[in-house]
């Protein structure tokens, strides 16, 4: 990415030539203005998303590495077995407890951790669907714009190049006139 194309995505001159039987140079500028605004909103609201994105991204590297912190943990604890016969009653109840609430631990932290990272590809997809749908529009309104002007640029020349036949057709009219009162 450049670095202007997180302010401009697509460089858009805001001025067009004046010419005889034009568009309205006012109404032109205005609509250039209204597509540059659009253009940059969904330039923010794509670096917005981004930013959740790797904020999210974050926050699940650090949910994975707890959850790696953990399993080291856990391991350690298994390579030296406890032995539940040589304990009271009690504290291989609070045991057996500690075990099932680890596992509870692990098996939440591993669900949130999924669900973090579905709803930040579903939104980062959203965004970026929604982004491609006003780009298209933009291009479309751009390229129809565009099209009209051309067409009436061809029949303000055609009517220039209509003035300029007859001009000529009179002068030469005149001309030859003229040249039959001089013989």
């Amino acid at each position: 990415m450049s670095v202007d194309s997180r302010t401009e995505l697509v460089p858009l001159r805001t001025w067009f030539g004046l010419r005889w039987r034009g568009y309205d140079r006012d109404e032109v500028d205005d609509y250039v203005a209204e597509l540059e605004a659009e253009l940059r909103l969904v330039t923010a609201d794509r670096d917005a998303s981004e930013a959740r994105a790797e904020a999210l991204a974050a926050r699940l590297v650090s949910v994975q590495e707890e959850n790696a912190a953990l399993q080291d943990g856990l391991h350690r604890i298994c390579l030296t077995p406890i032995d539940l016969k040589g304990l009271p009653e009690r504290l291989a109840r609070m045991v057996a407890l500690a075990e099932e609430e680890r596992r509870e631990v692990i098996r939440d932290a591993q669900l949130k951790a999924l669900m973090i990272v579905g709803e930040a590809e579903q939104r980062a997809r959203r965004l970026d669907e929604e982004a491609a749908a006003k780009r298209e529009g933009i291009r479309e309104d751009f390229r129809l714009a565009m099209s009209a002007r051309r067409a009436e640029a061809m029949r303000a020349l055609a009517e220039l190049r209509n003035v300029a036949r007859d001009e000529a057709d009179r002068i030469v009219a005149e001309a030859k006139i003229q040249s039959l009162h001089i013989e």
